[in-house]
């Protein structure tokens, strides 16, 4: 399989692919070291091309002038989000090899076949290798996250052809290479701690890698911060390499997704509690749950800048401005759509508020209107704190 050719960020402008593509791309771009800031390393990618990038991703501080090779991974207010070449994004490249076994999610129908999430990348699956006999079931597999067999991938288009036919076949026969296949959930013995991952033996002297993107859904510094040599854990398989010798596993896979709870409580528009967790030129990151951050645009900082009032580690209200959980893409800003700032408690009144207004007391007080009527905040406050306490429990 070939490697990645790396380009000019001009070159790539100049035909069209920054704006077509999207998170999942794996195109190669060089970039220069500018500037480090905290946890952020600032590029330079071309004229008036910048991006951002989380020192943790580097296995050393890169140092200022240092030319290194980088995926992009989305634009946030003129600045693009980075990752190494040579770290996350390859090894998931590298999982779809030919021949082996994974975990995709049938997101589309085409004409002729099916479109598949693996990842960040996507696949193609002809409706002749799908195991979809009639037509009319075809819509059943919509959503559903299938084991398929790699059967041809291309470099160029960045996608795989992939099989669910040829696993269905494998499970006739008597199951795949070592019985052991993507969703299969097991439970091991951490047998070993690098800096990348952890080893985990299972079964009859079988052992898979956990890489330390797949270990939590939020971000971790060092593999020894989640689990400990020894340790009995429950991980899930998401590939298996050449015939069973290589096994990737993920811990984070056996927990529910922090966005299913984010699509079930959380809307645009939303005021939320987050924690800026990065600041930097380009604005902050903001997290809202654990595996949930976001970029807050340094244009909807409310005139706040590093130093002046963006603090790292700060607590404030925020307003959720974007929010696609079928991307897994989120956006904050500190002032409301009509540009006021935002208070730095508004989001538990605000929570609080929509508590209440559900409650058939506060109804009554409240009548039809939207906001508390005169002469009635003393008992508002009353019923405010029944009801957070009944919520509570």
């Amino acid at each position: 399989m070939s490697r990645f050719r790396p380009k000019s960020l001009r070159e790539a402008e100049a035909r069209g692919e920054l704006k077509e593509r999207g998170a999942h791309t794996l195109e190669v771009v060089e970039g220069t070291v500018v500037g480090l800031s905290g946890n952020d390393v600032f590029v330079e990618l071309g004229v008036r091309k910048q991006g951002v990038i989380d020192v943790r991703a580097f296995q050393r501080t890169p140092k200022v002038g240092e030319v290194r090779r980088f995926t992009l991974r989305g634009r946030e207010d003129a600045l693009w989000i980075l990752n190494l070449a040579e770290e996350e994004t390859l090894e998931v490249w590298e999982d779809l090899e030919e021949g082996s076994l994974i975990t995709g999610r049938v997101t589309g129908l085409t004409h002729d076949g099916f479109q598949l999430k693996i990842g960040q990348l996507h696949a193609y699956m002809p409706f002749s290798a799908s195991g979809v006999r009639r037509s009319r079931d075809r819509k059943a597999l919509l959503g559903r996250a299938v084991v398929v067999l790699v059967m041809d991938v291309d470099d160029d288009k960045q996608r795989a052809i992939v099989s669910r036919k040829a696993v269905l076949q494998m499970q006739r026969d008597g199951g795949a290479p070592n019985s052991v296949v993507p969703g299969q959930t097991i439970q091991g013995r951490v047998s070993r701690i690098e800096a990348y991952g952890v080893f985990i033996r299972f079964g009859n002297g079988r052992e898979g890698l956990c890489h330390i993107s797949n270990l939590s859904v939020d971000r971790v510094d060092h593999p020894s911060d989640v689990v400990s040599k020894g340790e009995v854990v429950e991980a899930r398989v998401l590939y298996v390499r050449q015939g069973g010798k290589r096994i990737g596993l993920g811990l984070k896979q056996t927990q529910e997704s922090p966005w299913i709870r984010v699509e079930r409580e959380h809307w645009e528009g939303q005021i939320v509690p987050v924690e800026l967790v990065r600041v930097g030129t380009f604005g902050a990151v903001a997290r809202l749950l654990p595996g949930i951050e976001g970029i807050v645009p340094i244009s909807e900082c409310a005139g706040l800048a590093p130093g002046r009032g963006l603090l790292r580690g700060d607590q404030r209200s925020a307003r959720i401005m974007e929010l696609d959980v079928d991307i897994e893409r989120i956006a904050f800003s500190l002032t409301h759509d009509h540009g006021r700032a935002i208070e730095r408690d508004e989001a538990e009144t605000s929570r609080a508020f929509e508590i209440i207004r559900q409650s058939p007391e506060v109804a009554r007080v409240m009548g039809a209107s939207e906001a508390p009527p005169p002469g009635a905040s003393t008992k508002l406050g009353d019923l405010l704190r029944r009801a957070l306490e009944q919520k509570e429990r």
